[in-house]
């Protein structure tokens, strides 16, 4: 060792003691501080009401009030004690700000500023004996990095990924906390790569006066180490003797004797076997004794199992789905062997649908809005079995094979049957909480929706055309989506982000009909910020494009069910559910008057009349069309009741959105972004978070199509005609009387110019109502 060496070694060697003696002290004083009373129970203490930061520009004012004992009041305490007297009075420390002056600096010394000044101001605030504290912080100029020396990895053969993206670089600020946060990363890298006994020493020069310093990293990395004996232990849930073998839980732990150590493949293990569902406890120890050498890790698997079989049986009731009920059966380690076999059974719309209605059961259901819905008259299920592969070829992927078969609906839009449907899929945790899936699904089924919904969308106005769309055909989606959860909560997060996307397509090269080719993409972000202990802002955006190959009368025919929409509950809370965007309009018999025409034609016969709206004329039944395009913008402030904050949460909102159809070669954009703002009261229940919204919906009612459809048709043939409403002040559209008391019409030449009166005082407010947080 050179005198240089060793002189820098004495010095790293003082920095180092004077730092732990800091430490020392700062814990002395802090469990001095911890035990002073800062909590008012005698009358004539000083109460501290506000505590405030001022001049700190590297690190935010709540960062520095984890550092300091003095507290200000709460927020129920400042503004509403006079109502309520909630929250515990915070009174001015005993001891005075001296100990939180010196913590404020200790605080700025470890990152680097040592010419840090902190002030105080006190000043009376109401009521008598309180006051409001601020700290008045003159931060100086920081130390910075001349050199950072690195040394010991030059035998590492990742070195790169062992140094990448340090906190300390030449030319920025240097502190010990930087310091120390670089060796903790260094090791903790370095026991991934196979090096379990890795260290790292710090050493330092600092010059004070010049406001400069040079640091060291010596690294000890020891020997490589590779995975040794790897034993299992294993208890049963009602016996001694484990129901999944040993042999079974090796394969599944991803690492195998031989294989380089690393700290993330037994953490990648543990986790993986917790995601079984299948073990209480997972215990996972290396021992890495002299009596194998430095070089061999022996691993010891402790586990106890958790019970093997699971049945769950739910029920409820919802607006649009009347009553519902969902069973599901488990075995957790199906033919002995850790795999997951899952029995699942679904119905909706009990009570409305057929087949299991009756008049009264139909009264029990929300009948305002599921009487306007035809889609709604059936009964809705699911019922299929998922098998679930713990990993394919001792690999991290996770594998799935699903049957099933299902109806459903989207409310007002389509009813989607499937007779039969396969799916097999494979997931992934790339690292993060961050899952990755891939799947491909085959159903063979129809989709069945309004006729008006299809001449208006499709231009498929005849009964061949519409029936040609509905017919069963097989369907097969390739899809892919990934998604990165980073939030501190995943029911009710206050700060993070959730981000998202999904690709699905299908062709005649995945086995799909050549009339059902799509490919479709969505992406969806939301932010959470914390703005105050009860005040969280929340905004998400979510977009989506859909394509189509297959052509039905010159318009892309993508699969109905694969359409974009947007309103509701969880979407654009001032438009009800789906009305967002394009909408048509079906009218009573009763809002429409019958106008003969003029015969043009000479030697004409047959007569000819046109059904125009009446002046005000309502729909009977509005129809969302959806579109290829969307776009959904959500900012929301997250506020808790002063008083039971942990039950009520106020959510003011504005939402935006719209739906459009982007027609190939032709240049389109969401001409009619809509906006509407409101407010949500959420209750937290046990079964999760409750929200009423009521949105506020100034935007004018969109013009469409108008369809006469009545329930049967008037002139006996058991179908009713389709037929065109033409608007007040609108060329009619005719309709001519034919042979047999029939009518014809070019109904997809009716204009999309209606639109439906509106009244009521409340004929501007949306009400929605969901189970969930809205995003």
């Amino acid at each position: 060792m050179t005198d240089r060496q060793a002189v820098r070694r004495r010095r790293s060697l003082w920095h180092l003691a004077a730092l732990a003696l800091a430490g020392m002290m700062l814990i002395g004083n802090a469990a001095s501080l911890v035990a002073q009373e800062v909590d008012c129970d005698k009358r004539g203490e000083r109460e501290v009401r506000v505590l405030r930061f001022e001049g700190n520009q590297s690190f935010s004012s709540d960062e520095l009030s984890t550092v300091v004992l003095t507290t200000g009041a709460s927020f129920t305490r400042r503004y509403f004690s006079w109502f309520f007297n909630r929250g515990a009075p915070r009174c001015y420390p005993d001891v005075g700000l001296a100990p939180d002056i010196d913590h404020l600096k200790a605080f700025y010394q470890n990152n680097g500023f040592y010419d840090t000044q902190v002030d105080t101001v006190v000043t009376p605030a109401p009521p008598p004996f309180a006051v409001d504290i601020t700290f008045r912080i003159n931060e100086g100029q920081p130390l910075r990095l001349d050199s950072l020396a690195i040394t010991g990895l030059d035998s590492v053969e990742n070195r790169d990924d062992i140094i990448r993206d340090l906190q300390l670089h030449t030319g920025g600020r240097f502190g010990q906390a930087l310091l120390i946060a670089d060796k903790d990363s260094i090791t903790a890298r370095l026991h991934n790569a196979g090096y379990p006994h890795a260290d790292v020493f710090v050493a330092s020069d600092i010059l004070k006066s010049e406001h400069r310093a040079t640091a060291e990293l010596q690294v000890r990395t020891g020997a490589l180490a590779h995975f040794g004996a790897i034993s299992v232990t294993s208890v049963g849930a009602r016996r001694e003797t484990p129901e999944i073998d040993s042999s079974v839980v090796l394969r599944l732990l991803g690492f195998r004797t031989g294989q380089q150590y690393s700290d993330q493949a037994l953490a990648d293990a543990a986790r993986s076997l917790y995601n079984l569902g299948t073990y209480r406890h997972v215990g996972l120890t290396v021992d890495t004794s002299w009596v194998h050498g430095d070089s061999v890790a022996d691993v010891k698997v402790d586990l106890r199992e958790d019970y093997m079989h699971e049945f769950n049986q739910q029920e409820g009731w919802a607006t649009l789905d009347c009553f519902r009920t969902s069973s599901q059966y488990v075995d957790k380690n199906f033919l002995n062997n850790a795999k997951r076999l899952e029995l699942n059974g679904r119905m909706s719309k009990i009570g409305y649908g057929r087949p299991l209605r009756t008049d009264a059961t139909r009264d029990l259901c929300y009948r305002p809005a599921l009487d306007q819905d035809t889609i709604s008259s059936f009964l809705n299920y699911y019922a299929g079995a998922t098998l679930t592969q713990p990993t394919l070829f001792g690999g991290h992927w996770v594998p799935a094979y699903s049957a099933y078969t299902e109806r459903r609906g989207e409310y007002k839009a389509y009813l989607r049957t499937t007779y039969l449907g396969l799916e097999t899929s494979v997931t992934r945790n790339l690292g993060n909480n961050i899952p990755f899936r891939a799947a491909y699904t085959f159903e063979y089924g129809n989709t069945f929706a309004q006729p008006a919904f299809l001449c208006a969308t499709f231009s498929a106005c005849t009964q061949q055309d519409q029936d040609e769309l509905q017919r069963t055909r097989r369907l097969t989606v390739a899809s892919v989506s990934l998604q990165s959860i980073q939030t501190d909560n995943i029911i009710d997060p206050t700060h993070g982000y959730i981000v998202g996307g999904e690709i699905r397509g299908g062709a005649p090269f995945t086995g799909s009909d050549p009339s059902l080719q799509f490919l479709k993409g969505t992406a969806d972000l939301s932010w959470y910020r914390e703005l105050h202990s009860r005040l969280v802002v929340a905004l998400r955006f979510r977009g989506g494009l859909l394509t189509s190959g297959a052509t039905v009368n010159g318009v892309k025919a993508p699969p109905t069910q694969e359409r974009l929409y947007a309103g509701g509950a969880n979407s654009v809370r001032g438009f009800a559910q789906n009305e967002v965007g394009p909408l048509t309009y079906l009218l009573d018999h009763d809002q429409i008057d019958s106008i003969p025409l003029p015969d043009t034609t000479a030697g004409h016969t047959s007569p000819t009349f046109a059904y125009i709206a009446k002046s005000g004329a309502r729909a009977a039944r509005t129809i969302p069309g959806g579109g290829n395009s969307l776009i959904v913008v959500n900012a929301e402030l997250r506020i808790r009741d002063p008083f039971f904050p942990d039950l009520l949460e106020y959510v003011p909102f504005v939402d935006g959105g719209e739906v459009w159809t982007h027609l190939a070669g032709v240049r389109s954009s969401p001409e009619n972004f809509v906006v509407t703002p409101g407010l949500g009261i959420r209750y937290a229940s046990p079964i999760g978070p409750i929200q009423g919204n009521v949105g506020y919906n100034s935007n004018p009612l969109r013009r469409g199509p108008a369809y006469f459809a009545a329930p049967v048709d008037l002139f006996g043939r058991g179908q009713a005609p389709l037929l065109c409403v033409t608007a007040p002040g609108e060329q009619p559209v005719p309709i001519t009387a034919v042979a047999g008391g029939a009518v014809k019409q070019d109904v997809a030449s009716c204009p999309a110019t209606f639109t439906p009166a509106q009244n009521g005082l409340f004929r501007h407010f949306v009400f929605t109502f969901s189970i969930g947080t809205s995003f």
